[in-house]
């Protein structure tokens, strides 16, 4: 959970030592540990030096895989998995999807998301269909994203409903696509699951095709509804500590540090905080569209 890497090895070494490897539930934490510290030749090497797998380790493997932009690769260790004798199950299908996501893989993705029914007898759940989103929506293919996202089964919970809508909203603002972001956007007040920073996307699709009328409207949304963003937040491991930093969040001891190496790295890519006005900003969230 805290991506401490380090910690993570000094353990991976004491099983080693200790012989700890032989047992399969410690091979496949160890595996789950480097893949969440994005740590993925790590993750391969335990899996490698495994003499038992489960279906568990197979698809820890995968999804870690698969969540690090390794398309490709998650799709070999899907058919390594079943050249093996163990048969897929819901999570693998998610890992191989998420990686031709990250990766673009658009026909290997339509293709086991075909597979995933026809073959296997699995039927996609929301999660499926919000990597399908995602990927059609990374790749451009805007209506093919749009038509995946009505095809999702009727009684899906709605803040599940309104990821797969924010996902389509991240893409059209990315390909610059008022159409379907309009739409999106629609579909998200319907549930009442809109927040700040949908209505930042939708204006910054807004600029980008130089409507500013719709870039006031968005902010006066925002204004009037006093609708607000949830902080994001990260955590980093250096020197043997892990640090957590909040949007807006000013509490670490090296916070004045930290502001001044920022502002120096924004100067050494050519950022003018004059360069532009920022269409809108939200109290002290350091976030605005616009620029």
């Amino acid at each position: 959970m805290f991506g401490a890497l380090e910690l993570g090895e000094q353990i991976d070494w004491f099983a080693r030592r200790n012989g700890f490897l032989d047992n399969i539930y410690v091979g496949n934490a160890l595996i789950d540990m480097y893949a969440k510290c994005g740590c993925i030749g790590g993750a391969s090497h335990v899996f490698e030096g495994m003499q038992h797998r489960d279906a568990y380790t197979w698809n820890t493997l995968i999804v870690g895989l698969g969540t690090h932009g390794c398309g490709d690769k998650a799709i070999a260790v899907f058919q390594h998995m079943r050249a093996a004798g163990f048969k897929p199950n819901s999570i693998s299908f998610l890992g191989v999807f998420c990686g031709c996501s990250h990766q673009g893989l658009v026909k290997e993705g339509e293709e086991c998301f075909m597979r995933m029914s026809s073959e296997f007898c699995l039927q996609p759940d929301i999660k499926h269909y919000g990597c399908m989103v995602d990927l059609y929506g990374r790749t451009g293919e805007l209506e093919k994203a749009f038509e995946m996202a009505q095809e999702i089964p009727a009684g899906a919970v709605a803040d599940a409903d309104a990821i797969i809508w924010q996902t389509l909203l991240g893409a059209c603002r990315i390909h610059k696509s008022l159409k379907y972001g309009e739409i999106a956007m629609q579909n998200l007040m319907q549930l009442g699951e809109h927040n700040a920073g949908d209505c930042f996307l939708l204006a910054g699709i807004y600029a980008d095709n130089g409507n500013t009328q719709g870039v006031a409207k968005m902010r006066k949304m925002v204004k009037d509804q006093g609708i607000r963003t949830k902080p994001g937040w990260s955590w980093i491991e250096a020197d043997g500590g892990v640090h957590k930093f909040v949007v807006g969040d000013h509490s670490h001891p090296s916070s004045k540090e930290i502001h001044e190496k920022v502002r120096e790295i924004m100067c050494r890519v050519g950022y003018s905080e004059q360069s532009s006005e920022p269409m809108f900003m939200v109290d002290s969230e350091e976030e605005c569209i616009g620029n």
